[in-house]
């Protein structure tokens, strides 16, 4: 299976949540049962000769909390309750996080890995656009 190819915009200092629904070929929702996942933000495609902004990640048993500063990976989706069945992959960027990406354009991917089959999968890749922020003010 090769990976999808995805771009997606992040508003720096907004908060980032969207979900990405895993389907196998007949259009049935993969199960994330025993599954992690990984999703790195890098300046360009080269481990070696580019910076990682950002990595979120989901393992098996996890707990997540929502939070300006907090970034991961859900199995139950955005929603942190969606079953594992369902193929949901809940993305949560909180804004503290948000506003430290400076750069315009970055590179990412999501692979998906099944512990108990040792089977790992390029699920997304594609390009991360920054739309950067006016206001920097912190309500109190």
């Amino acid at each position: 299976m090769a990976a999808g190819r995805y771009s997606f915009n992040i508003e720096q200092g907004s908060t980032t949540v969207f979900d990405v629904i895993w389907k196998d070929s007949d259009s049935a929702y993969v199960s994330l049962t025993n599954c992690e996942a990984v999703l790195d933000i890098r300046t360009n495609y080269s481990q070696s000769g580019g910076a990682t902004a950002l990595s979120l990640t989901s393992s098996i048993g996890d707990s997540y909390a929502k939070a300006s500063g907090s970034a991961f990976l859900s199995l139950s989706g955005s929603n942190l309750t969606t079953a594992l069945g369902s193929g949901s992959i809940g993305v949560y960027i909180g804004y503290d996080i948000t506003k430290t990406l400076t750069a315009e354009d970055y590179f990412y991917d999501l692979e998906i890995t099944n512990t108990s089959t040792e089977q790992r999968w390029r699920l997304l890749e594609g390009k991360v656009k920054i739309k950067k922020q006016v206001t920097s003010a912190n309500p109190q």
